[in-house]
């Protein structure tokens, strides 16, 4: 039985961003049939930077940048 765990985290700097990735990366490899697909939501930051964030050795096989739409703010 494969089990899906869906979890949104809320980082707060790129730093703790980098180490959270690399703990899902380090447990993904440790631990034959784990596939995690990776995704990251930024709104004011470029797609490349994004990108650039969501690297870890070994890299993901599956990751996403989100780009919500901008809204006007009242």
């Amino acid at each position: 039985m494969t089990v899906k765990i869906l979890t949104r985290s809320h980082v707060p700097t790129t730093e703790l961003l980098q180490a959270w990735l690399q703990h899902l990366r380090d447990f993904d490899t440790a631990n034959p049939g784990c596939h995690f697909e990776i995704g990251i939501e930024v709104p004011d930051v470029p797609t490349e930077k994004a990108i650039e964030w969501l690297q870890v050795n070994p890299v993901f096989d599956f990751t996403a940048v989100y780009k919500p739409p901008k809204r006007d703010k009242p």
